[in-house]
């Protein structure tokens, strides 16, 4: 949208703004009648579509290209003979050295959108330190700087310089108090962030270069160089630059007496792509605004707003955070109007709304720490409030596979189980044979149901969720206080009671994941192993011990009740949104391996190897409260064939109902595939349904209307003749 300040256009006299107000809303540019297929304004709204379009493609070409042009100029300049001395040794890694420079930029463009937004000074600060910080140590002056060529030269290294001066400024002990800056701090901010790169030299010819390429974007229609408007630039562009980074693995190559920096294709089997807004608004409209609306049913207004304050939203593959945050804002934008009674709260209340909607009800998990430190920085640029520190979000969005492990702790008392030893390839046959009679024979020996809880292991429960409640009302005021926070988590976090808690649970998942080969036999624990630890009877120690925590490291297990453990205390999430990733069956033991499937047909029993998606339908559903939502963008095969048995089937059959259908749904982007698009509500619904926009009486697995007709009929006469149908090996004859 478009906003003028009437007030101010004809209080100070602004003609020129008063000019482009009448010429966009003159009647001309209306439509003459009701028939009209298209107007000015409509041409106006395609051609602000189309820019955004080529600003979030360009955005992510230049963050790419400016990655590998800071990336080989450290490495290729003179004086930085140690940082090529630490890639000769292998102490730095090419994907801590590819860190380090994500977080480069990730600092260029918080900075970028924050000082075209306004936002780096409170506003009460005097207009000399703001002139003083804009002339001399702005990231606007060097990219002002950097569209001059001839300052570009290769020589000289003050520009680079100047830039980690600028960064100084933002960090919790810097210098920038002097000038009136509060420190923004936080781990985006640390000196430890870009500890190698902040030890290094720079030419100007590579900085400007860099922050060219971040400034200016080609528009193919007008043929011209474009300034990047970070101020307007949407925060969801960040998910276009995560897409793109998907698709690299760094690597150095030696050249010469040097080495070069380079990012090749890596795999990405996901199907992870840019959700746009048309698909994320439906899910939010058919869940998360239902809870809102029962929060504000409340009496007074600071009993609504502690109620949406109380909601609990998480999305369990979350990417760049963009289906979050369009749940932070729609969230924040009720908080903001019940504060200050206002239909269009000022933004800066709506800022300190979405702040404290981000710092208390939004959580995200994702198996790749790229997409978790990219979603961190998304959710502060979108909260970020002048004067105030970046925010702790640490406890709220993790690392971890949010499929592999458990929902709830007490269903590793279940025990290790015999599907952990069948033999897959490259296993010994002899050994998992052997491991897969003694666990049979041990949970016999046991008897049916869940192991009961020692003592010792309910005094760590309780211990742990005393720690979370405590460490989670730490405020975050200053830089000092986040930091603190910071280190009460981590002391949580490598605390004798998740630790032991967390082993416990990884015991069961591990033996999935350990090949069953005649050199770990000794490592392979079966049932009756597990029960000594799980009763307190043996101390968690050992090689086999070692090899559990070893495997649920690399594989980045995810114990939902041990990580958020308030949440799953008091009964789940409201609401769980996602694009989770789609992957068929037939690709899944290629991509992830034959442990992941097995461990997914065991988890997610009677589930079988239908689609990725399933899973992560199954573990949200099985995370959100009584009365909560899950609202996903799925591939559009979750209503047939076996994808819909082990998914909604599943979710029907423990008490699920479907609010909200759309069959089938082209990606508005770029990307090559229909979706699906449903809500699912945790018990019985008696608000209205909606199956392709039409209400409906009862919305059923396979997305039509009315009770289910169950499964179709097999034909007797075609048993041991027809069974299955194609499966494409490659793109064939495809037309």
């Amino acid at each position: 949208y478009l906003e003028f300040d009437l007030d101010q256009i004809f209080t100070d006299g602004l003609f020129a703004d008063f000019a482009v107000l009448y010429r966009l809303l003159h009647a001309s540019r209306m439509p003459s009648d009701a028939a009209e297929a298209e107007s000015w304004i409509e041409r106006y709204h395609q051609d602000s579509l189309e820019a955004g379009t080529r600003i979030r493609k360009g955005l992510s070409e230049a963050v790419q290209s400016a990655i590998l042009g800071f990336g080989q100029g450290l490495l290729a300049h003179p004086a930085n003979a140690p940082l090529r001395q630490a890639v000769a040794d292998g102490s730095l890694a090419p994907e801590a050295y590819y860190q380090q420079l994500l977080r480069l930029i990730y600092r260029l463009l918080f900075l970028m959108v924050i000082e075209e937004r306004d936002l780096v000074f409170p506003q009460d600060a005097p207009s000399p330190q703001r002139r003083l910080y804009r002339s001399y140590y702005s990231l606007s002056r060097l990219r002002r700087l950097s569209e001059k060529p001839y300052l570009a030269d290769a020589r000289h290294s003050d520009h680079w310089l100047a830039l980690l001066t600028a960064f100084r400024l933002f960090e919790a002990e810097g210098p920038g108090q002097l000038l009136g800056i509060p420190p923004l701090g936080g781990d985006l901010f640390s000196p430890a962030a870009i500890p190698a790169l902040a030890a290094c030299s720079l030419g100007n010819d590579v900085t400007l270069t860099c922050l060219r390429s971040l400034s200016l974007y080609w528009n193919p229609k007008s043929r011209q160089l474009v300034h990047v408007n970070y101020a307007a630039l949407n925060v969801e562009e960040f998910g276009s630059v995560y897409e793109g980074l998907l698709k690299f693995q760094p690597s150095f190559v030696p050249n010469g007496a040097g080495w070069s920096f380079e990012l090749g294709q890596g795999a990405d089997d996901t199907q992870s792509h840019y959700t746009e807004d048309d698909l994320v608004k439906p899910l939010i409209k058919h869940s998360l605004e239902h809870l809102i609306a029962e929060c504000l049913k409340a009496k007074t207004p600071a009993a609504k707003a502690e109620a949406l304050l109380d909601l609990r939203v998480a999305d369990i593959a979350c990417g760049s955070g963009h289906i979050l945050l369009a749940a932070v804002r729609r969230i924040a934008t009720e908080l903001a109007v019940v504060r200050t009674g206002e239909e269009q709260p000022s933004p800066a209340a709506y800022r300190e709304a979405k702040r404290d909607v981000i710092n208390q009800c939004i959580y995200g998990v994702d198996l790749n720490p790229l997409a978790v430190e990219l979603c961190k920085v998304a959710l502060w640029l979108e909260a970020h409030v002048p004067g105030q520190p970046i925010s702790f979000l640490d406890h709220h969005i993790k690392c971890g596979n949010a499929i592999v492990g458990f929902a709830h702790f007490e269903d590793a008392g279940d025990g290790v189980p015999t599907e952990a030893f069948k033999a897959l390839p490259g296993d010994s046959k002899q050994v998992a044979t052997s491991h897969r009679t003694q666990n049979r024979n041990d949970r016999k020996s046991r008897g049916q149901g869940s192991l009961d809880f020692s003592p010792d292991v309910e005094s760590h429960q309780a211990a742990l969720l005393q720690g979370w409640r405590d460490f989670s009302q730490l405020p975050e005021s200053t830089p000092a206080e986040v930091q603190a926070k910071k280190q009460r988590f981590q002391q949580w976090g490598q605390g004798e009671h998740l630790g032991m808690l967390r082993t416990l649970a990884d015991i069961p998942v591990a033996q999935f994941y350990t090949p069953k080969t005649p050199e770990n036999a000794a490592l392979l624990l079966t049932d009756a192993a597990f029960r000594t630890y799980w009763q307190g009877q043996s101390a968690l120690d050992g090689a086999a011990i070692d090899q559990v925590r070893t495997v649920a490291k690399q594989r980045r297990f995810f114990h939902w009740s041990l990580e958020f453990p308030e949440i799953m205390a008091r009964g789940g999430f409201d609401c769980i949104l996602g694009n989770p990733p789609y992957l068929g069956g037939q690709h899944l033991s290629g991509t992830y391996g034959h442990p992941f499937c097995e461990c997914m047909r065991w988890r997610y029993a009677p589930a079988g190897l239908s689609e990725l998606v399933v899973y992560f339908l199954r573990r949200a559903y099985d995370l959100v409260r009584d009365g909560g939502f899950v609202s996903l963008i799925t591939t559009n095969s979750i209503k047939d064939g076996d994808v819909r048995r082990d998914g909604l089937e599943q979710i029907i059959a423990a008490n699920g109902e479907i609010n909200m259908a759309v069959r089938g749904m082209k990606w508005p982007g770029i990307a090559n595939l229909v979706v699906s698009l449903f809500a699912v509500h945790k018990g019985t619904w008696e608000g209205e349904k909606l199956l392709d926009g039409h209400p409906a009486s009862f919305i059923n697995t396979f997305f039509d209307e009315g009770e289910s007709l169950g499964e179709p009929n097999a034909i007797p006469e075609n048993q041991k003749r027809i069974f299955q149908g194609s499966i494409f090996r490659g793109d064939g004859f495809l037309v």
